[in-house]
């Protein structure tokens, strides 16, 4: 969520203020010179979803930008006016001008939805998992790497969705947040521990067994833990949850760090960097990372870059991430990247946020224009 706010700084010279505090000049009969800067405030705020209700969490700064303003000359008045004693003067003027509209955040993530044991609903960034008795199939050995024309993953909350993609032959895995579900066959399905609540521990060796007996062949770890809205976990308790519930199952499966933001240090890359000294020795076969952060492509390969390096180059599997603007602004980042991401030695598998009605679905299980360029292009 984001905020615009401006202020007026009437700043006065030094020798100005020293003779003002003299009582030989007023400042009201001097001209002055109004700086406009704008400052914008990017917040996040998460949304929870329990079915009847909907849970505001409270909002977290994770950016600010100034704007340099212009300087604007404000002339002195035309009548005179007597001195003014230091005592009911200030040397400076601070005027607050009202509050603009909300500027759009170019790292908004739509809502979140924490996982439960119960089916889930999205609004975007974190779902819940939707259960299910059956695994998924698997379309991948264990061990192999994913080719570079099928490193396209769905993240979802809503199975049923997932049948209009079912054409495409750059997808081939799929996740939901969480530990369960049945998906369309020939895709893999990557069960994820969401965080360290018994919530999510209680049945998480159970259903990770499950998958890997039915042909999952990778499991991921916990969701943005260095985000206090999400899993919220230091790297320390991220790394004792990790040898405790992920290690069992080294050698069975592939095994996935927690995905991390993109947020500026002691989160990010910073936390994952932390996280990989806590957990030295643990098997961790590639690196979760998730990018909000523009539209511009560049940027997101040079992060790629910075990731690779700070995940120990490991691969690297990005499991959320999600362009600014409309569709036309969102489609052609989407048609820039998917070549490079393909292409790209150091990423391993990608799942656009995400596959729902509005992103990547029209209507139904109709694609979007983003949905078809996700599926279809490159």
């Amino acid at each position: 969520m984001r905020y615009s706010i401006s202020n007026l700084a009437i700043a006065a010279s030094s020798l100005l203020v020293k003779e003002v505090l003299a009582g030989r000049y007023d400042v009201r009969k001097r001209d002055l010179y109004v700086v406009t800067d704008e400052v914008i405030v990017t917040e996040q705020v998460t949304v929870y979803d329990f079915g009847t209700t909907l849970s505001t969490g409270g909002a977290r700064p994770i950016a600010t930008i100034t704007i340099d303003g212009t300087p604007v000359l404000i002339p002195a008045p035309s009548s005179p006016s007597t001195p003014v004693s230091p005592s009911t003067q200030p040397a400076a003027v601070f005027v607050q001008e009202p509050p603009k509209a909300p500027v759009p955040t170019t790292t908004t993530k739509a809502a979140v939805v924490v996982p439960a044991t119960n089916p889930p609903v999205v609004v975007p960034t974190t779902l819940v998992p939707v259960k299910s008795s059956t695994p998924a199939p698997a379309s991948t050995p264990a061990g192999t790497t994913t080719s570079s024309s099928a490193k396209r993953g769905l993240a979802f909350n809503d199975v049923s969705l997932l049948s209009g993609f079912t054409g495409s032959k750059a997808i081939s895995w799929a996740y939901n947040w969480g530990n369960s579900a049945t998906i369309p066959s020939g895709w893999e399905f990557v069960p994820l521990l969401w965080g360290l609540s018994s919530t999510f521990t209680s049945g998480w060796n159970a259903a990770a067994t499950k998958a890997i007996a039915a042909g999952s062949t990778h499991l991921m770890s916990m969701n943005e833990p260095d985000l206090d809205s999400q899993a919220n976990l230091s790297p320390a308790a991220a790394a004792a949850g990790y040898k405790t519930y992920m290690m069992p199952f080294a050698g069975k499966a592939q095994l996935g760090s927690p995905a991390v933001t993109n947020g500026g240090s002691p989160m990010g890359l910073t936390w994952l960097g932390n996280f990989l000294t806590a957990c030295a020795g643990c098997q961790i076969d590639f690196v979760c990372i998730h990018w909000y952060n523009g539209g511009d492509a560049a940027a997101f390969m040079n992060y790629i870059d910075q990731a690779y390096t700070a995940g120990g180059n490991k691969p690297l599997w990005i499991t959320e991430f999600q362009a600014p603007g409309d569709v036309t602004a969102q489609n052609a980042f989407l048609e820039t990247v998917l070549p490079q991401l393909d292409a790209s030695p150091k990423v391993a598998r990608y799942a656009y946020f995400m596959a729902s009605q509005g992103t990547l679905l029209s209507s139904g299980t109709s694609l979007s224009a983003l949905g078809n360029t996700f599926a279809f292009a490159g």
